[in-house]
């Protein structure tokens, strides 16, 4: 059975190392982008490893995260009771090329950089696909739409997304000269229009990101970020690199996450709050469950779901609280 995977991020590439390792013939489809840096959480450890990746060379040592969460101080959640240890402060470029060279080295042919553009579906037997890309054609018997938020499988299959809020994150990267910043930890807090997040990333570098439901002003986003009380003093040294970009950040969840002969993990299935710091560890998770679900009977495919839309409202319950 061929299987093509549409999105060569955690997800798709988790998905595709673990199909592959089952016996099944996987494409890998990469469009060449990667998120922002960011933590990687203790909870992924596991899941690295039956990756094969015990090690993450080039990336930081993440101790814990530090929130000012609708208060002045920072209360501290120390990863030394953890019982996996550390996380990591991810350079996300360097992250996602370890993760395709694992998958093409359990055996996927990476087509790469590479835009989904259409899909048939085949009046044969078998009822395959024909996946149109921006650099020709392949052909699968199973399709995982592993691309997001952008769900870009379901949406070419007509399938809705339920959207819940509608938050966007502004992102930045900053440089320093600096070799006195040996800040190990993930730091949040928030203002009266929104949250941020920042950290080290590896090469002398930091991520800050400003999370809001109103529009975010690319104009102020410096000048915000180094007002603040806990993250402007640990951008002190540090110079904006290049103007902030913006990200969704909302929560969204397929009306179906699959169907005949497809399903949608990772983000493309169902996305989270960055504040729920689910998303890359859940990603790895669901790619890793894609082997047995990929050909599964559809009495399986539907619990399957059932559980996804259990966790979300739960999710969305937890984050109402926080929110309160």
């Amino acid at each position: 059975m061929r299987v093509a995977v549409v999105g060569s991020g955690p997800a798709g590439c988790a998905a595709a190392i673990a199909l592959c390792r089952a016996g099944r013939d996987v494409v890998l489809v990469g469009d060449g982008l990667d998120g922002v840096g960011e933590q990687l959480h203790p909870a992924a450890r596991p899941l690295l490893a039956r990756l094969g990746l015990e090690r993450l060379a080039g990336q930081l040592d993440c101790v814990g995260v530090r929130a000012a969460w609708h208060s002045v101080e920072l209360q501290e959640q120390h990863f030394l009771s953890h019982p996996f240890g550390h996380g990591w402060l991810l350079d996300r470029a360097r992250f996602g090329e370890t993760l395709r060279q694992v998958a093409v080295a359990a055996g996927a042919r990476l087509r790469a950089p590479a835009r989904l553009t259409g899909l048939t579906r085949e009046r044969t037997a078998s009822q395959g696909w024909r996946v149109q890309l921006s650099d020709g054609e392949e052909g699968c018997d199973w399709l995982v739409d592993a691309t997001g938020r952008r769900g870009a499988v379901a949406r070419l299959l007509g399938v809705k997304r339920r959207g819940f809020d509608r938050q966007v994150a502004l992102v930045g990267w900053l440089a320093t000269d600096r070799t006195d910043d040996v800040d190990a930890t993930l730091t949040v807090e928030t203002t009266s229009s929104g949250w941020w997040y920042g950290c080290r990333v590896p090469g002398r570098r930091r991520v800050a990101a400003f999370v809001t439901a109103s529009r975010p002003d690319a104009r102020t986003w410096e000048s915000e970020l180094r007002a603040t009380r806990h993250l402007g003093r640990l951008v002190d040294g540090y110079r904006v690199e290049r103007a902030p970009v913006a990200r969704a950040a909302d929560s969204t969840m397929l009306e179906r996450c699959f169907g005949p002969g497809w399903i949608a993990i990772g983000d493309a299935a169902v996305s989270y709050d960055p504040l729920a710091s689910r998303g890359l560890v859940g990603a790895l998770s669901s790619g890793l469950e894609a082997t047995s679900l990929v050909a599964a009977p559809e009495a399986r495919l539907a619990a399957w779901q059932a559980g996804l839309e259990a966790s979300f409202a739960t999710y969305r319950a937890e984050r109402a609280r926080l929110q309160a």
